[in-house]
């Protein structure tokens, strides 16, 4: 019977693999990297998950390193097909991607999603398995079968690439968490040592060599060995560049100030044109030092080569920098006002996105639609303007910052901007316009709230208990709006929210069809841990203990705090993950409003 079963699963896995390769057609078949691929869906092939009659059909890569590719691609339809084409990149890998429209989806079965395998003469290149057993998780979530079909794969990878470093230690890590002795565990361990350490002596002081080296101790789940690898390195190659680097680091987080700036200044004789890159964190440091302490020769001299790199897409942020450093300690104001200004001259190539650095590949600039890039551009040249007006004030040119600040406020502001300006009008005296900014405030978050709004049905709230250990009645949620936070006592940007939930539950506490649950959810935590939080004395909103822990994959977070706005019918309809400073109680205040006023 068990044979059978057996037989009949791989039977209808097998029809499911031809059904899904008439549904979705990936051409070429062995896609080389410069090369265009081109995917075609047919909703009319057996076993469509998206209706013939749906519109638009979306790809949604699940796991890519197509990095110059959105992660979402709109299909175009031809026929009863819909297509999409895309570049292949000259570092790109590996991907998989599921086809969605609406709430319809498809995918080859459950725990599968298609995929753009990348190839040279038909050959997988090298990482190709390796990212595919990373893909996995994305497909099979805690599948108990996750592991060993993660391990098969890194095999495969290691069969066609035996040099693959990352593939090997993955191998060993997987070994050693399947070992039942200690002595095989340890087995294991010395052999993954052994790899990290040949990896480490074949480039010690290359910073992408050591970077895989680092990587190779995490994987390993030995994170504390980071710094004493860097050690090793500062120590025996201490006038290598990567040395001269970790050096850097460790004496500036020194508390003596005196003896760094002794020690660097000494450590800048060495400096030559050929080495120079590797001072720049130290003339970054000597820059801030001589601002504070008023030095204005000396901060813009070091000023003056923290910006030298040839290929840098952070240099216009560093300029932005230098010159806000500049301006906080009043210092050269004329050269503040040149580097803000040349900043603004140059936004359009502010960064956008994460901006990855391989050595093989340099820089890896990620993909964004002209509507985010002009969004950034826009965000950053109003910031600009906020802080030439704060220079022109220190130098009492008020007709040309109050024309700065006009430019500055306005959508595009970002926080830091608004707080300038409402800096430059609490210094000016100017209440009217004060006013209007608390307006302006409050109406860009209520536009960008309204764009947050979700719809999906909230899992049931059946695993909390109060802080005396008695189940949530259902009946007191039925037909409520619910804030629900989650939160642990471990969590410092928990515990600074706190005094914000605080004041939002005073505004809504007497109202009826509002439910607030402050909910411990810590994964370290347990009921007594709740019930012993000394918040409890000074906070008088509700507090309950959570019993589920998977409560945070049914809600879909993975970072505390975490809130969510759950209307009457029992849909969350706002979510909010992590702290996000003293807006989020106007934030919360509006998500309320706009669920009382459905």
């Amino acid at each position: 019977m068990k044979k059978l079963t057996i037989i009949f699963l791989l039977a209808a896995l097998a029809a499911g693999k031809i059904y899904a390769q008439q549904r979705v057609v990936i051409s070429p078949e062995y896609p080389e990297r410069g090369q265009t691929v081109t995917v075609t869906y047919d909703p009319t092939a057996p076993g469509a998950g998206i209706p013939a009659t749906a519109a638009p059909v979306t790809l949604v890569f699940s796991y890519s390193n197509f990095y110059n590719l959105a992660w979402r691609m709109n299909m175009q339809r031809t026929g009863n097909k819909w297509t999409t084409s895309f570049v292949l990149a000259d570092y790109t890998t590996f991907a998989t991607f599921y086809l969605e429209s609406g709430e319809a989806t498809d995918k080859p079965a459950k725990d599968w999603h298609y995929e753009v395998a990348v190839y040279k003469n038909k050959v997988p290149v090298k990482d190709m398995a390796l990212y595919k057993a990373y893909s996995l998780s994305a497909q099979m979530g805690k599948s108990p079968l996750l592991a060993d079909k993660q391990a098969a794969l890194y095999k495969e990878e290691l069969k066609r690439y035996p040099d693959n470093y990352e593939a090997k230690l993955r191998l060993l890590t997987y070994e050693m968490n399947k070992a039942t002795t200690t002595k095989e565990k340890e087995k294991f361990r010395a052999e993954a040592h052994q790899v990290i350490a040949d990896k480490f002596n074949s480039a010690p002081t290359t910073p992408g060599n050591m970077n895989k080296v680092t990587m190779g101790y995490l994987i390993i789940g030995e994170n504390t060995r980071l710094d004493s690898i860097r050690r090793v390195v500062m120590e025996r190659y201490p006038e290598s560049g990567l040395g001269r680097d970790i050096m850097t680091g460790v004496v500036a987080k020194g508390k003596d100030t005196a003896r760094q700036i002794t020690f660097f200044e000494n450590e800048l004789k060495k400096e030559t044109p050929e080495n120079r890159e590797s001072f720049m964190e130290m003339h970054e440091v000597l820059f801030r030092y001589y601002a504070v302490k008023k030095d204005s020769s000396k901060a813009l001299y070091h000023a003056r080569f923290m910006t030298t790199e040839k290929e840098n897409p952070y240099k216009v942020i560093t300029w932005q920098q230098v010159a806000q450093t500049l301006l906080d300690n009043t210092l050269a104001l004329d050269t503040a006002r040149s580097y803000a200004q040349r900043a603004l001259d140059s936004v359009r190539s502010y960064p956008v996105g994460v901006i990855r650095h391989f050595p093989e590949t340099g820089y890896i600039y990620p993909y964004a639609d002209d509507s985010t890039r002009n969004a950034v551009y826009n965000k950053a040249s109003r910031h600009l303007a906020s802080v030439l007006g704060l220079i022109d004030l220190k130098q009492g040119l008020l007709a040309a910052a109050d024309k700065h600040m006009e430019q500055a406020v306005d959508y595009y502001a970002d926080k830091e901007t608004l707080d300038n300006a409402e800096a430059y009008y609490q210094q000016t005296n100017n209440t009217a316009k004060l006013n209007q900014l608390q307006e302006f405030r409050k109406k860009i978050l209520i536009e960008k709230v309204k764009k947050q709004r979700i719809n999906r049905p909230a899992p049931l709230l059946n695993t909390f208990v109060d802080m005396k250990g008695q189940p949530v009645s259902a009946a007191s949620l039925k037909g409520k709006i619910i804030l629900i936070d989650f939160w642990a006592t471990w969590c410092v940007p928990c515990m600074q929210e706190m005094p914000y939930l605080q004041r939002l539950y005073e505004q809504y506490k007497q109202h009826p069809d509002v439910v607030f649950m402050i909910a411990n959810s810590g994964a370290r935590n347990t009921l007594a841990d709740a019930q012993g939080w000394s918040g409890n004395k000074k906070y008088t909103f509700p507090v309950y203990y959570n019993t589920d822990p998977a409560i945070g994959d049914k809600f879909k977070f993975n970072i505390i705090p975490a809130s969510y706005l759950i209307n009457k019918e029992g849909n969350i309809i706002f979510s909010n993950i992590g702290f996000e400073g003293p807006e989020v109680e106007e934030k919360l205040k509006q998500q309320l409003e706009i669920l009382l006023h459905d």
